[in-house]
């Protein structure tokens, strides 16, 4: 909230801005009866939000509990694949990543190569710490919901999955994929997202 490269404010013009909609008191009121529209309360507000955003019993999930039907041949494949290459290294753990910092283009200039001018963005956690170790540091995606969250990475210049996918062989592992490794890969992922009443509608 106070950052100033990040929202530049405070509580209280964040408050006086949602006092402007009514809708917005009346949900705190009602939610919050103690003390309404808070810096803590919307922050609360904010957490209990982002634990919703979760999904449950995808078909990886099911496989991992033992349903060997859950899967598909090439998403199996997919899996081993994802593990071979070292894709794992990066993005392992329950969300399969979102856990650790690593660096765009640990393998080639990925900069160089995008064609674009670098913008303030592509400075990663530079941007945050000042340090010019953390110069292209970018938090690892988690993978759970990948195959929703198009466009991809933080320039948001890729538009599939499998793109996204070639750009990671090439620039974080240093491989080329073959098409159909590529294509497994991107069925595993898929596997991934589970079930949400928002994705159900």
């Amino acid at each position: 909230m106070h950052n100033p490269r990040e929202m530049a404010s405070d509580w209280s013009r964040v408050i006086a801005k949602l006092r402007t909609d009514g809708r917005y008191m009346a949900e705190f009121a009602r939610l919050y009866p103690d003390d309404g529209l808070t810096g803590a309360n919307i922050q609360d507000a904010i957490a209990v939000f982002e634990a919703t955003l979760v999904t449950t019993d995808a078909p990886f999930d099911r496989w991992l509990r033992g349903d060997r039907t859950a899967l598909d041949a090439q998403q199996l494949r997919g899996y081993r694949l994802f593990k071979s290459y070292g894709c794992i290294a990066c993005h392992q753990g329950v969300s399969a990543g979102g856990n650790m910092y690593q660096r765009m283009g640990a393998m080639g200039d990925y900069f160089a190569d995008r064609g674009s001018p670098l913008t303030s963005a592509d400075m990663g956690r530079f941007n945050v710490t000042g340090d010019p170790l953390d110069r292209h540091m970018f938090k690892v995606p988690g993978l759970r919901l990948a195959a929703l969250t198009a466009p991809y990475f933080h320039d948001g210049t890729t538009a599939t999955l499998e793109e996204a996918i070639d750009i990671m062989a090439r620039y974080q592992l240093g491989r080329a994929m073959p098409v159909e490794d590529n294509r497994a890969i991107a069925a595993f992922i898929r596997s991934l997202a589970g079930r949400h009443p928002a994705l159900e509608h």
